[in-house]
């Protein structure tokens, strides 16, 4: 299985081992983005994708999330 963004050896949903990691941050930081800031997902995603401090994996994985309308396995509570 190849990682869906960049080609490389796939070790889960669909990316390489550097995409999982920045997709494990993404879902994990979104609630304190949300509580904070009041961000739908989308925004969220956006958010990440614009700034400029955000490392390019990050900015890919939200590129490809918001691109898809994918809503990845967010909780909050």
């Amino acid at each position: 299985m190849q990682c869906r963004i960049c080609g490389r050896q796939a070790s889960e949903a669909d990316y390489c081992k550097f995409h999982r990691r920045a997709y494990r941050n993404i879902v994990k930081n979104y609630r304190a983005w949300n509580e904070a800031l009041g961000l739908s997902w989308k925004e969220y995603l956006s958010e990440i994708a614009k700034n400029s401090v955000t490392g390019i994996w990050a900015k890919e994985v939200a590129e490809c999330l918001a691109r898809n309308g994918e809503k990845a396995d967010v909780k909050i509570s």
